[in-house]
């Protein structure tokens, strides 16, 4: 199954992408749903930072075999503060093996494991996906193996203050290589996606690059 949701989290807005191969090889069906609404707002001394979040797209896919690529899913994170501000993303991936024995998405194994892509518009970036393992958090499901990369810089730009309001809509694609190995059977994986602000007043990107980790920023 493969699930398009919003989670709540009280600090961001959320995208969760949910993959998961069929066990048996000859038989891959992924289904997707999406719902869900989150809306947020952190309060600073001169201005409110306000983010809002939309899921839309295609995020239905029939028949993953390998050598598939479904249609991506989006998220629209949506800016609207009263002060300007940096935008970052956080991205966690949570895999976990299925009856194969090999965790579904594998840095190591590009040529076979699960292949993930990010990327926005407007602006337009592609985003780093993480590849060195982390510790998982509590409410990643038994027996994961996490990867993650967090504060990612959307535009060395700030986002101006409403009216009227920013938007970035995100893609996030999956796809299984043609030669991918038994190995990856039943096997499965979380792709989120927490967007987050930062007052720009206060900070600066300090020679960041779109689209990789930006420490200069000190983050929400």
């Amino acid at each position: 199954m493969r699930t398009l949701a919003i989670k709540r989290l009280l600090t961001t807005a959320t995208i969760s992408l949910v993959i998961a191969v069929a066990a048996k090889p000859a038989v891959a069906l992924a289904t997707g749903v999406f719902n869900g609404g989150l809306g947020q707002t952190d309060s600073v001394a001169s201005g409110t930072l306000t983010l809002s979040s939309n899921v839309s797209g295609a995020c239905t896919a029939t028949a993953m075999l390998p050598g598939s690529a479904p249609a991506p899913c989006t998220l629209a994170a949506t800016f609207s503060g009263s002060a300007p501000a940096y935008l970052g993303v956080d991205i966690t991936v949570e895999t976990q093996a299925g009856i194969g024995g090999t965790p579904l998405y594998n840095p190591g194994d590009a040529a076979h494991d699960l292949q993930v892509a990010i990327t926005s518009t407007t602006p337009s970036v592609t985003y780093t996906v993480p590849a060195t393992s982390t510790t998982c958090p509590n409410d990643a499901p038994g027996g994961s193996t996490c990867y993650e990369l967090d504060d990612e810089l959307i535009s060395t730009s700030a986002f101006a203050a409403a009216p009227p309001s920013s938007s970035v809509t995100f893609s996030t694609t999956a796809s299984l290589p043609s030669g991918a190995t038994t190995g990856y059977r039943g096997g499965s994986a979380q792709v989120i996606e927490r967007v987050h602000a930062a007052q720009a007043a206060y900070n600066s990107t300090g020679g960041c690059t779109a689209g990789t980790t930006c420490l200069a920023v000190t983050w929400n």
